[in-house]
């Protein structure tokens, strides 16, 4: 029976908020107990000589311009300390009701305090600290003992009355959410230091001690300020005020300045020659942008203690591809996934457009208002056109954004704009099941009407084909992994979407492309698309699996080496050279240390378990479950992968146990279902076992290992009949996989019935023509001297 466990990714989870616009921020007042720089004008030399870094202050010595316009910003203001100058919320005694807590928002002189009263406990008093961010909305930071400081889950709207704004609202709305639930404000997923600081502030150092569970988490500057982008700035200041020598203890391994950037001006880019859109007019020297922006900007974990500013992105962070659930099939943000992921698909980041030529880097405002920023490259007598727009200056719909960066709403009132710069395709999202930009402003009209209005107005100009038109055929959302395979093997694409697509291939495919072709596309891949093949590797056998990833553990990029590794952590010492063994456990090394750095989350404590149990060590996993579930009670997977090491050690009632527990946190966990059936099964208790399995079974309708898993186990008691009719409901309802169809003829021939055995193997072959196995059984079912009964 199969085992199962839970490797987790240490993403930013999203659910305190961050916003492209939005930001947590920091000035004078009373300061966080952390090691944080006084504000501009007043002496910062202390903390600059201790750490490399000068301050704001310093920097506007010299850059008053660059710093008069970051003055103000969402940068500038991602914290600040309370005071009436900086924090945008009524505090005037005024109360938000949500479901059965009552928050009321009071001044008590230079204090900001929230009054707390819950049904489970006395009224609570929580004296903010820090703002966080000022609009859309603002949020608020309380010091809830140990280093923890965690955001509230109720916010002021900063928007206009006329907005909807000017109120108190909660980010749970319809949800009671006690202490025990992973989305309580108490718990991780609040935690500034975790979710927020590294973003929102200059030059963090988390200061995380796993014995004692305590932070002490220091910051050079409260807010987003000028080093966070261009790195510490002593020696060049030094430098630039030709001082003959620093100090070694203050400069060492600091560069004049860690990261110099492209000097931005419109000449840059130049249409000419009848171009409809421009394209780079100068040859680009620095491209440390796309570095330096998207670890902000962008859902990926740490994977070093402390990221070197400036570094390539994987060298610090291993990034979220499009994932299911965190994008659309097609491509379009769906969860909190800031700008990265989708800008990378884009043609305009394909051209070379990078975040500057649209905002400016300091105020962060756009260069140009309106349809007058596209216009900049794109020709407005082509683009800004009602023959390319379609719509009338009187009608709506005249700005490029409308159709081309469609909104998406977080935090119920924080509008974010897709950056993949899609086209809209009406029919093709209707297939799909995902947004449809224009019934966002025509809900009461039909895919097929919209589709036919941009055919009208564009006529011979149809829209281009792109990556996501592969997933439909003949107006229909295709089934099966061949639609992503076709989407990862085509070189056209970006290659986060190459990558994604393996990925999304690995997830639905029964077995892996021929090892040739995955050799020839291993060699080829730049990191984002080896990210996605390593997944699709693991559907390998060792020994070939083990070909393909021996090169990836000498890549230039740590994120690409340490996934490499951990695929390949369970492999036999003895099926390495010694070269490779040294490799692979360098890679190794790396991955603890990318789980170390995160080690106040209870994913890396997971997942360190997961590594140690792949190598044998039962001690080191159950001590790294045991603090898990020590830290966070409520963690299901923490639970599942103890519960798969008790079963791994013949303790079946200890491993039923522990998936009950991790049931009672989550009944609607069909995996968990599923895993809990097996285990009863194991344990002795078939009744037990079908009644889990058929559960898991219905309702994760589709999933063929939920079927197979009920069927199989109905055949095992000798219940073939019922397993037969189980598997015939699935085929009929929806199609089915390969292996639930199989399973199907497979069970009917060995009952005895040839004849309704071959019946569905013909339905098989004929809706996968392709399918070898298929094929097989029509053949063998066909052969002469098949017994057949009606």
């Amino acid at each position: 029976m199969l085992g199962m466990l839970w490797i987790l990714g240490l993403t930013l989870l999203g659910a305190v908020g961050c916003s492209d616009q939005e930001a947590v921020s920091g000035s004078q007042g009373r300061p966080l107990p952390a090691e944080v720089l006084p504000e501009p004008g007043a002496d910062s030399a202390g903390v600059s000589e201790r750490s490399g870094f000068v301050g704001v202050s310093r920097c506007a010595e010299c850059h008053a311009a660059e710093a008069e316009a970051w003055r103000g910003s969402h940068h500038d203001r991602s914290m600040e300390v309370p005071t009436p100058a900086s924090v945008v919320g009524r505090f005037d005694g005024r109360s938000l009701q949500n479901l059965e807590r009552t928050w009321r928002f009071v001044q008590e002189g230079e204090q900001f305090v929230v009054e707390l009263t819950e049904p489970e406990g006395p009224l609570e008093r929580l004296i903010i600290e820090s703002t966080f961010g000022f609009y859309p909305l603002q949020q608020y930071l309380v010091d809830r003992g140990d280093g923890y400081r965690q955001a509230l889950p109720v916010a002021w709207d900063g928007r206009s009355k006329e907005e909807g704004g000017g109120r108190w609202f909660s980010l749970h709305p319809e949800e009671s959410i006690d202490r025990d639930d992973p989305l309580h404000w108490e718990q991780a997923a609040y935690n500034w230091t975790s979710q927020c600081a590294s973003c929102h502030s200059t030059g963090v150092s988390k200061g995380f001690d796993s014995e004692t569970n305590r932070f002490d988490t220091r910051s050079v500057e409260r807010d987003v300020g000028c080093e966070a982008c261009h790195g510490p700035g002593l020696k060049h200041v030094t430098r630039q005020s030709g001082e003959d020598d620093v100090s070694a203890g203050s400069s060492e391994g600091t560069a004049d300045f860690a990261v110099n950037f492209e000097a931005w001006d419109a000449s840059l880019w130049r249409r000419g020659g009848g171009q409809r859109i421009a394209s780079r007019a100068v040859v680009r020297q620095l491209d440390a942008q796309p570095e330096v922006c998207a670890p902000c900007h962008s859902r990926r974990s740490e994977i070093v203690a402390s990221p070197v500013l400036g570094d390539e992105f994987l060298d610090g962070y291993s990034p979220q591809l499009l994932e299911e659930g965190l994008y659309f099939d097609d491509g379009q943000i769906r969860d909190e996934v800031y700008t990265w992921g989708s800008f990378e698909q884009s043609r305009m980041f394909q051209a070379g457009v990078r975040c500057s030529d649209c905002h400016e880097p300091h105020s962060l405002v756009l260069r140009k208002e309106g349809n007058a920023l596209c216009s900049s490259c794109h020709a407005p007598d082509v683009f800004d056109v009602i023959t390319h727009r379609g719509h009338g200056d009187a009608s709506g719909g005249t700005d490029c954004v409308d159709c081309h960066m469609p909104e998406r709403i977080y935090m119920q009132v924080d509008g974010r704009r897709d950056h993949s710069f899609s086209l809209p395709r009406p029919l093709r999202s209707a297939a799909l099941g995902t947004p449809d930009t224009c019934r966002t402003c025509h809900p009461g009209q039909s895919p097929e009407w919209a589709e036919q209005a941009t055919r009208e107005w564009l006529g011979s100009r149809q829209a281009a084909v792109r990556w996501p038109d592969r997933l439909v055929r003949d107006g229909a959302r295709r089934e099966g992994a061949e639609r992503w395979l076709e989407v990862a093997m085509d070189s056209s694409h970006p290659s986060i979407v190459r990558g994604s697509a393996w990925g999304r291939y690995a997830e639905e495919a029964s077995g892996a492309p021929p090892f040739e072709v995955l050799r020839t596309h291993f060699a080829q891949a730049d990191e984002l698309e080896s990210l996605g093949l390593i997944r699709l590797a693991r559907l390998l056998e060792p020994d070939l699996r083990a070909a393909l990833l021996r090169p990836l553990l000498e890549a230039d990029r740590r994120a690409v080496r340490i996934a490499a590794a951990e695929a390949l952590a369970d492999t036999p010492a003895n099926r390495w050279r010694p070269a490779d063994g040294a490799a692979l456990a360098r890679g190794l090394r790396e991955y603890r240390a990318a789980q170390e750095a995160n080690q106040e989350r209870v994913e890396a404590q997971v997942n360190l378990g997961v590594l140690a149990m792949r190598q044998g060590d039962s001690a080191a996993a159950r001590k790294a479950y045991g603090k898990a579930i020590e830290r966070a009670p409520y963690f299901v997977p923490a639970h599942v992968n103890l519960a798969e090491l008790e079963r791994l050690e013949g303790n079946e009632t200890a491993s039923v146990a522990q998936l009950q527990a991790a049931l009672s946190l989550e009944p609607g966990a069909v995996w968990v279902r599923y895993a809990l059936g097996l285990a009863h099964y194991r344990a002795g208790d078939p009744a037990a076992a079908l009644r889990e399995l058929e559960r898991a079974a219905r309702e994760g309708p589709g999933e063929p290992r939920l079927i197979l898993g009920w069927a199989l186990a109905l055949d095992a008691v000798g219940e073939r009949r019922s397993a037969i009719q189980a598997l015939a409901e699935s085929v009929d309802g929806d199609g089915a996989s390969g292996e639930v169809r199989q399973a199907l003829v497979t069970l009917l021939r060995d009952a005895g019935d040839t004849e309704k055995a071959l019946t569905r193997a013909r339905e098989w072959s004929r809706a996968e023509p392709t399918e070898t196995r298929a094929r097989a059984l029509v053949e063998a079912l066909e052969r002469p001297g098949s017994q057949r009964q009606p």
